[in-house]
C-alpha cells in the first residue's frame, strides 16, 4: 500500500485525489491521508464505485503550508496528513509515501521519523534525465539548500548505489555540476568537493561537467549542492515545457492528418522522462519516499505512484 499525501502540492486536495483513484483503477493499493469528511466527500461525488477500489482513508484534519519551517511544521502537526503519511510507513500500514508537498517537511519528518540509512548524514533528492543512451542520475535536486562538501561526496556515494541497483551500471561515472570543466572552476563549495571526491578511490571521479553534460550521457551520476540541483531540474522542466508546446503549436499550424499529430504528441509525452517518473526517491532514509514537483498534475501523481508500487516489489524504478 503507497501512502498518500492528500493535502500536499499547489493543487491539492482535488489533482491529488484524481491522480490515486487513477492509479487505484490500475489495481494500486493507496491510502488518502488527509481530512477524511473533504476526501469522501469529493470521492462520493467524483467516483461513483470508489468503495470498491483499493483505497484506504486516514483522517489528517491539519495541513502543512509550503510557507511553514519545517522542523517547526512537523513537530507541531503531528496530526498533518504529511507527518502521518510517513508515520504509516514507519509502522509498516504502508510501504512508501508520496508527496507534492513542502520537500523540506517531507525531509524532516522522513529524518525523524524513519531515520537516516547509516553513515548518511543528508538524505538527497534523487532523479533521472534523459539521454540519448539511457538516464543519468542527478542529486541532490532540492532537499539540501545549504550543503558541505562532504555532503556532496555522501550524495555522489548515493548517487553510485542508485545507478549501481536500478540503471545496472557496474562502474558509474561521478561528475560535479559546475559552471566549467578546469579543475578549479566553481564557487568554494565546488572548489572544496572537488578536492574530496579526488580522494575518493571508491569513486570514478571524472571531474568538473558543465550543465549540458547531466543529458549528453557522458556521465552517470551528476553531485551538485540542493539548491543548485532544484534551479537546473526546474530549468530543464521549463525548457522541455516550452519545447512541446512549440512542437505542438507547429503541428497545428501545418494542419496534419489528426493520427499524426496524436501520434507526434503521444510520442512527446512518452519523451518526458519527468512524466515518467512522477516523483523524485529520497536516498538515504529507510524507507522509500517519493517527492512530487508542488505543481504536480492528476497524471504525474498517479506516474509517482505507479513508480513507487514498482519500487516497493522490484526494487527498480
Amino acid at each position: 500500500m503507497i501512502a498518500i499525501d492528500v493535502m500536499g502540492g499547489d493543487f491539492a486536495p482535488y489533482v491529488v485525489l484524481q491522480g490515486a483513484v487513477q492509479a487505484a483503477k490500475e489495481g494500486n493499493e493507496v491510502c488518502l491521508f488527509g481530512p477524511e469528511a473533504v476526501i469522501t466527500a469529493w470521492l462520493e461525488v467524483e467516483v461513483e464505485s470508489w468503495r470498491q477500489l483499493p483505497i484506504t482513508l486516514v483522517d489528517a484534519p491539519s495541513t502543512i503550508d509550503m510557507t511553514d519551517e519545517p522542523v517547526g511544521a512537523v513537530r507541531k502537526k503531528q496530526d498533518s496528513s504529511l507527518v502521518k503519511a510517513v508515520k504509516s510507513v514507519a509502522s509498516g500500514d504502508a510501504a512508501a509515501v508520496v508527496s507534492a508537498g513542502h520537500s523540506g517537511a517531507l525531509m524532516v519528518a522522513s529524518i525523524f521519523v524513519l531515520g537516516r540509512q547509516e553513515g548518511v548524514e543528508r538524505p538527497a533528492i534523487a532523479g533521472l534525465f534523459p539521454t540519448p543512451t539511457g538516464y543519468t542520475v542527478g542529486l541532490d535536486l532540492g532537499a539540501n539548500t545549504d550543503c558541505k562538501a562532504s555532503n556532496l561526496v555522501q550524495f555522489a556515494h548515493l548517487g553510485v548505489a542508485y545507478a549501481q541497483r536500478m540503471l545496472a551500471i557496474k562502474h558509474p561515472r561521478v561528475a560535479l555540476l559546475a559552471n566549467g570543466e578546469e579543475d578549479m572552476k566553481g564557487s568554494l563549495l565546488t572548489k572544496e568537493t572537488f578536492q574530496l571526491l579526488q580522494q575518493e578511490a571508491a569513486l570514478d571521479f571524472i571531474g568538473n561537467r558543465e550543465p549540458h553534460a547531466a543529458l549528453s550521457g557522458d556521465v552517470d551520476v551528476f553531485v551538485c549542492d540542493g539548491f543548485t540541483g532544484n534551479i537546473f531540474l526546474k530549468t530543464f522542466e521549463t525548457v522541455f515545457t516550452q519545447r512541446t508546446r512549440l512542437f505542438r503549436e507547429i503541428l497545428t499550424e501545418l494542419k496534419l492528418d489528426p493520427s499524426v499529430v496524436r501520434a507526434v504528441k503521444n510520442r512527446l509525452d512518452e519523451a518526458n522522462v519527468l512524466k515518467q517518473m512522477g516523483g523524485a526517491l529520497l536516498m538515504g532514509v529507510k524507507k522509500p519516499v517519493f517527492v512530487c514537483h508542488g505543481a504536480a498534475q492528476a497524471g504525474d501523481i498517479a506516474q509517482a505512484i505507479r513508480t513507487a508500487s514498482k519500487y516497493v516489489k522490484t526494487g527498480k524504478n
